[in-house]
C-alpha cells in the first residue's frame, strides 16, 4: 500500500521537461528524471493542491467581498483555508491570520509599521533573510542594532540582552525560526526571554518561512507578536502566504484599498491560491511526523554518501546545531561553488548557492560569512534542500552524481 507521502508524488512539469539531462559524461544513464533539491527556494505543488486550485477556478467562484451567494461561497472557502493554516501553525486563532502574497510582503508590513516611530530600534542578526535585511538597510539603517551569532549562525541570547539594554525607545526583535541556507533552528525561546527579561514590552516578529511544516511552532506561539510564512515552501501555490498577528497589535498596511483582510491587505482575495494553501497546510498537518522522518532520512543518507565518497573534504555548515529535517549546506574544500553548481545542473541535480533571492549575485553568502566562514569557503558551499516529493533513490543518485562531478572537477 502506498504511504501518505508516496500518494502525493508524481513527476512534476520541471522533472518532465528536464528528463534525460544526465549524460554519459558522469557515468549515468539519461533515462531518469532530473533531481530537484532546491525545496527551500520553492517546493512543487502537490497534485491535490493543483486539483483543488483548478476546481475553484473552474467553478467560477465569486469575489469574497460580494454580498451574493457566490461571494458567500468564496468566503467559506477562504475561511476553511484559514482554519487549516491555523492548525498547521499550532492552533493560533484563525482570526489572527492575514492572507497576503508571502513572507516578503509580511516581513515588509511588520517592519514598515514601526518605521514611523523615529525612536524605535530593530534588533536583528546578519543571518536573517533579505526580506528583513533589505527593508531595514533601505528605510531605517540608522536604527538597526546587530546581534551576534555563533559559528552555526545561532543568535547569541546574551548579545540580544545587551542590545536590548542599550536601546532607547520601542524595541522590535526580528527573528527567523529556521535559517533558509543552513536549516539551523534558532534558539527562539532563549533569545526572546533574554530580551523580554529587560524589556518586557519588546515586539517580537518571527519569520517562519522555513520553519512552517518542518518544526512544531506551538511552543513559540505565546512568545511572539507576529509570524510570517510563504505557502510555496510547503507545496502550496506560489504567491500565497500569511502574517499572523497578535490582536493587541495595530500594524500599518503596505497596500491600501478596499480594506480586505482586516484592512491590512487590500485587494481582491486570491481564492484559488488560498484554497490551495489550505489544502497544503491540511496535508502537512496530517502527515507532519511522517514527512519529517522521510526528509531526514533522505538528507542524512545524502550527506553520508557525499562525505564518504567525495574526493575532497566536505563539511556540513551548521551541522553541529539542531537543523530542520530537509536542509544540507555543504562546503567542498575551496572548490568553485558556481562551477560545481553549473556542472550539477547539467548532470540533472538542481541545488543552489545561498538563498534563491540572492543566487544571481556574484557575492559570497552573507549568512555563511556571518558564521565565520572565509570568503573562499563561503563560495565553496552549496545548499541541497529536500521535500516530501523526493525519494530514497533521489538521495542516493544525487549523492553519487555530486561525488562524480567533484572528482571530475578535482582532477
Amino acid at each position: 500500500m502506498l504511504s501518505a507521502i508516496e500518494s502525493f508524488r508524481g513527476k512534476t512539469p520541471v522533472q518532465s521537461a528536464r528528463a534525460g539531462l544526465r549524460g554519459s559524461l558522469y557515468g549515468l544513464g539519461s533515462e531518469r528524471h532530473a533531481i530537484y533539491l532546491d525545496a527551500n527556494a520553492t517546493a512543487a505543488p502537490l497534485r491535490s493542491v493543483i486539483e483543488a486550485v483548478s476546481d475553484v477556478m473552474r467553478s467560477n467562484v465569486g469575489n469574497p467581498a460580494s454580498a451574493h451567494g457566490s461571494g458567500a461561497a468564496a468566503r467559506r472557502l477562504v475561511e476553511a483555508a484559514r482554519d487549516n493554516v491555523s492548525q498547521l501553525i499550532g492552533g493560533m486563532d484563525p482570526e489572527s491570520i492575514i492572507f497576503l502574497s508571502g513572507g516578503t510582503e509580511a516581513n515588509n508590513t511588520v517592519i514598515g509599521s514601526f518605521l514611523p516611530q523615529q525612536t524605535s530600534t530593530f534588533l536583528v542578526a546578519p543571518v536573517e533573510h533579505a526580506s528583513v535585511i533589505e527593508p531595514l538597510l533601505n528605510w531605517g539603517s540608522d536604527r538597526v542594532s546587530w546581534l551576534k551569532v555563533d559559528s552555526c549562525g545561532r543568535v547569541d541570547p546574551d548579545s540580544a540582552r545587551e542590545k536590548a539594554l542599550e536601546a532607547r525607545g520601542p524595541i522590535i526583535l526580528l527573528l527567523q525560526a529556521v535559517n533558509s541556507e543552513t536549516g539551523v533552528i534558532q534558539p527562539v525561546d532563549e533569545v526572546v526571554q533574554s530580551v523580554r527579561a529587560v524589556r518586557p514590552e519588546a515586539f517580537v516578529h518571527l519569520d517562519a518561512a522555513q520553519g512552517v511544516g518542518r518544526i512544531r511552532l506551538d511552543r513559540w506561539a505565546a512568545l511572539v507578536n507576529s509570524l510570517s510564512f510563504s505557502g510555496h515552501k510547503i507545496h502550496g501555490p506560489l504567491g500565497t502566504g500569511a502574517l499572523v498577528i497578535d490582536d493587541r497589535i495595530d500594524l500599518r498596511p503596505l497596500i491600501l484599498g478596499g480594506g480586505q483582510e482586516r484592512g491590512l491587505r487590500s485587494g481582491t482575495v486570491n481564492v484559488p491560491g488560498l484554497v490551495g494553501l489550505g489544502v497544503a497546510a491540511r496535508i502537512r498537518t496530517e502527515m507532519f511526523d511522517e514527512a519529517q522522518d522521510h526528509m531526514r532520512r533522505l538528507r542524512d543518507s545524502f550527506e553520508a554518501i557525499v562525505s564518504d565518497g567525495s574526493s575532497v573534504r566536505v563539511h556540513v555548515n551548521g551541522g553541529e546545531a539542531a537543523r530542520v529535517s530537509n536542509t544540507s549546506n555543504l562546503q567542498f574544500n575551496s572548490m568553485d561553488g558556481m562551477q560545481l553548481l553549473a556542472h550539477l545542473d547539467a548532470a540533472g541535480v538542481m541545488a543552489s548557492q545561498g538563498s534563491a533571492c540572492s543566487s544571481g549575485r556574484p557575492a559570497p553568502s552573507r549568512v555563511l560569512r556571518a558564521m565565520g566562514l572565509s570568503e573562499r569557503d563561503a563560495f565553496s558551499s552549496l545548499r541541497f534542500s529536500f521535500s516530501v516529493l523526493n525519494t530514497d533513490e533521489d538521495a542516493r543518485d544525487a549523492a553519487d552524481i555530486v561525488n562524480s562531478v567533484v572528482r571530475r572537477i578535482d582532477q
